[in-house]
């Protein structure tokens, strides 16, 4: 089927080149002959022109003549003149009338020829061709113009010569016919099948055509000169007289390029049968050695693989046990210290997540390519995971093991400039002996990747060296790491709710979900103890689901029971916001639970909104999109933050509870949460005061006109069951406010 499909394609391009060859060829031999016949057109119209010129000329001897004639002797001549003139009109068919002027253009002598209409005038001193004479008027030779006077046909013309009549001057004047001149001359001169039109000052004066459809393509235009006058010619051919002029050369072109494409065709078929004869045969010594050479590249790839990263080519886990096997026996014979350093680079996963899989593997060739740049000879590195290197080389001690570790951190430090995307990248480093794990494989990457966790604890950057204490710590966050799980099996983490209430009118008009973990022996744990911790495992994805469905469930009972505007305020962090399902996660619940947009309020740190309006910002608009109302919890008045208000608007903004905390006793939290309450109501924001404890800080915000606020001192957080009852009574607050509000 190909190999038909091939002939198909040949003989196609083969029949396709015949033609487009050609075309091209009969365009060629066409261009030619257009080129031949308007050159034609173009040597017919010069030899119109030619003898125009002819013609005229003997107009002009005419008059020069019989004025030479006549100034011998003016009265006898003038008696000739009146005899011959009949001679002049059969001689010059053109003619239309001969005058005699005197020195004043008053007619002397006139004589016409038959159909011609008397002159109007008798004096013709305004005339175009008196003024000429006047200026010179015996020059022996005859002058034209335009008929004027002379006629009423408007493109006629007069020649005039003067001569001399004793002491004064008297003109000899012709007044030629243009339009019976033309005619005959287009019908002794242009060959049947021409059109013509002549025109003057735009205007015609003579055509010898009936059909235009050629005009703008083929007319020849020329002028045509005379003295003074002028006249612009246009010829172009008939349909018929085109066809005449063309020759058979473009159809013998189209036959013999058709004969020559059904030869390309026939030898093209014959190429294809020996082709494939000769392609079966080459074909089967080509797949044998193809696939001797695909086994053995297949198996050289295979066991390159099996030892090595196919991103960065560097050894993969099986080549570092493989050469820790080989060097770590040899190390402890010979007690000769070998370190080894774990480089995992922080937040890899929200890179690659946030970046895409294209741009995260360009990250990680061009970390591998840094980090080795800093190496000891001699050093050997591997890529056991996604996001981390492993570096095993033989120092002496602990500072120089530093100085390593902190040339990797500074080399790895500088921006990445990746696809118009400016990136920093950081590592935390962890680093063990391999005397300190006995010289054993497992206990030293072990103790390697326990350090590394405490590398992790510092931040970014971290460095930890490692110490038996890490092990008990490692220990430790396995087991919360496995009561964690436990825990959200078996419904051991739940909701609790703090109301947020209207000051003015002692009213709950919204909700804070804060999430509780309470373990067997009834002990609560809030989430600052164990949140990290789930954000380092992929548990924050069970629990952010968690806590929208309780959340929104509860909200939904409490609305329809005692308050439909009650709002609830969700606190989330970074990871949990960054999340690709938190969209659809958001909607599904909401809809779910039938609620109205407007009452879900999602509620983040400063720090985390900071980084939300430089690097996702299309996650606040998602979340605006979708009618959440955002809520920034703020501790103070910074550029930063007012640069990411201005072009990021939150709807709500929360004192932080560290501002409140000393307020109003210590003057510079006052005046900073002064200055945040300014700054919400300037900005029509609503602001929430947070932690608020004693009376005298709930008398300090309603005197600045913060009336929503949230604390212990107002009401604690309390679970569902706990909070419905004192929804079910008016609320009151623990002690009286003052009066005068």
């Amino acid at each position: 089927m190909r190999g038909h499909w091939g002939l198909a394609r040949r003989l196609l391009l083969i029949a396709l080149l015949g033609i487009v060859l050609t075309l091209l060829a009969a365009q060629v031999v066409l261009r030619s002959e257009n080129k031949a016949i308007a050159e034609r057109l173009q040597e017919d119209t010069r030899q119109l022109e030619d003898h125009f010129r002819q013609v005229l000329l003997t107009y002009a001897f005419a008059t020069e003549w019989t004025a030479r004639n006549l100034a011998r002797d003016p009265e006898q001549e003038l008696l000739t003149l009146a005899d011959e003139s009949t001679a002049l009109f059969l001689y010059y068919p053109s003619l239309r009338r001969i005058l005699v002027l005197d020195e004043n253009f008053d007619v002397l002598f006139e004589r016409a020829s038959k159909q011609v209409q008397p002159l109007t005038t008798e004096n013709f001193r305004d005339s175009e061709i008196a003024a000429k004479l006047s200026a010179n008027p015996l020059l022996p030779h005859a002058r034209s113009g335009r008929a004027g006077p002379f006629s009423d046909a408007i493109g006629d013309i007069v020649l005039a010569a003067g001569y001399e009549n004793g002491q004064t001057s008297n003109f000899l004047t012709l007044v030629v016919d243009i339009d019976h001149f033309f005619d005959g001359l287009i019908r002794s001169e242009i060959t049947e099948g021409y059109q013509v039109e002549i025109s003057m000052d735009e205007q015609t004066v003579y055509r010898f055509a009936g059909n235009d459809d050629l005009r703008d393509k083929w007319a020849v235009n020329l002028p045509l000169k005379f003295a003074s006058n002028e006249w612009q010619v246009q010829l172009w051919p008939t349909p018929e007289r085109l066809d005449d002029m063309y020759s058979a050369s473009v159809p013998m072109v189209l036959f013999g390029g058709l004969l020559l494409s059904l030869g390309g065709l026939f030898l093209g078929w014959r190429s294809h049968q020996l082709h494939q004869r000769l392609h079966a045969r080459q074909q089967l010594v080509r797949q044998a050695t193809e696939q001797l050479k695909q086994m053995h590249k297949t198996e050289d790839r295979l066991i390159f693989l099996s030892d090595h990263d196919a991103l960065t080519e560097l050894p993969n886990r099986n080549g570092l046990l493989r050469y820790l096997q080989n060097k770590i026996p040899d190390v402890e014979r010979n007690q000769r210290p070998l370190v080894i350093l774990v480089i995992s680079i922080d937040a890899f996963r929200d890179l690659n997540h946030a970046l895409g899989h294209t741009i995260g593997d360009e990250i990680i060739k061009r970390i591998a390519l840094r980090v080795q740049k800093v190496l000891p000879a001699g050093a050997f590195i591997s890529r056991t995971t996604v996001d981390t290197f492993v570096v095993v080389c033989e120092l002496a001690n602990d500072e120089l093991t530093q100085a390593l570790a902190e040339a990797i951190r500074h080399n790895i430090m500088p921006q990445l400039f990746i696809d118009q995307h400016e990136i920093y990248c950081s590592a935390s480093i962890g680093i063990a002996y391999a005397k300190d794990a006995n010289y054993d494989v497992d206990s030293l990457l072990y103790n390697a990747d326990s350090a590394l966790y405490c590398a992790r604890q510092q931040g970014y950057f971290g460095i930890e060296f490692y110490h038996r204490d890490q092990q008990l710590e490692l220990n430790q966050r396995r087991e919360r790491l496995q009561a964690l799980r436990s825990a959200l099996e078996n419904n051991q983490l739940e909701l609790h709710y703090q109301p947020i209430i209207q000051l003015r009118e002692s009213t709950i008009v919204g909700v804070e979900a804060l999430l509780r973990w309470r373990t067997a022996d009834g002990e609560l744990i809030e989430p600052r103890k164990f949140l990290d911790l789930l954000e380092q495992t992929g548990l924050i994805f069970s629990i952010t689901e968690f806590i929208f469905k309780t959340a929104y469930q509860q909200l939904s009972q409490w609305q329809k029971q005692y308050d439909s505007k009650l709002t609830m305020c969700l606190n989330l962090s970074l990871r949990q916001l960054t999340m690709p399902e938190l969209p659809e996660l958001v909607t599904h619940y909401r809809k779910r639970a039938q609620l109205s947009p407007d009452s879900l309020q999602l509620e983040f740190d400063e720090s985390v909104y900071l980084q939300l309006c430089r690097s996702h910002k299309v996650t606040v608009e998602q979340l605006k999109k979708l009618g959440m109302r955002v809520c920034v919890n703020v501790t103070g008045v910074s550029n930063s933050l007012l640069e990411a208000i201005s072009y990021c608007p939150p709807h709500v903004v929360k004192i932080a509870p560290e501002l409140i905390a000393e307020v109003p006793a210590q003057a510079v939290q006052t005046e900073l949460v002064e200055s945040v309450i300014r700054l919400a109501q300037n900005l029509n924001l609503q602001v929430i005061a947070v932690a608020v404890e004693e009376q005298q800080q709930t008398d300090f915000l309603l005197q600045r006109n913060c009336v929503l606020a949230q604390g212990h001192y107002l009401a604690p957080a309390l679970p569902a069951e706990e909070l419905t009852a004192l929804l079910q009574q008016p609320f009151t607050l623990q002690q009286q406010r003052p009066s005068v509000f």
